[in-house]
């Protein structure tokens, strides 16, 4: 049984193309979600400086609220703060502090907005928290 060369020619080159074009779509495939996970990370992160940063500004008013010298109550309409440590580089955080006196007690009501960007990538994180004179 002696077959011919010229019936089986041609019949590797589609299937290496094929083959080719198969592992191309899935290489193209496994970038795509590469990249989307490391778009998900970044934001991620950013949430994370976010929350941070608005956490770091309640805190601050806080410590105008109740300072360790026992001084006054300092409960500022509106305040900002900028960031520019590591970990909260191009970070800013706006707070907000609001009282109510009900009897002989001072109820603060202290809102903390944490806002960091980096290029297109934008996270806004908001923390809220109440007091009141001890």
């Amino acid at each position: 049984m002696y077959c011919s060369l010229k019936k089986q020619s041609g019949f590797s080159l589609p299937v290496a193309i094929f083959i080719l074009i198969l592992m191309a779509l899935i290489a193209a495939a496994v970038v795509s979600i590469y990249s989307k996970s490391l778009d998900g990370v970044s934001q991620e992160v950013l949430s994370t400086r976010a929350f941070y940063a608005a956490e770091s500004g309640a805190q601050h008013v806080l410590g105008q609220l109740f300072p360790l010298a026992g001084s006054a109550a300092n409960c500022q309409a509106n305040s900002s703060l900028s960031f520019s440590a590591n970990g909260l580089n191009n970070c800013q955080a706006a707070m907000s502090c609001n009282s109510t006196t009900i009897g002989s007690q001072v109820f603060y009501n202290i809102q903390s907005t944490g806002d960091c960007s980096t290029g297109s990538t934008r996270a806004v994180r908001e923390v809220q928290i109440m007091a009141r004179t001890p």
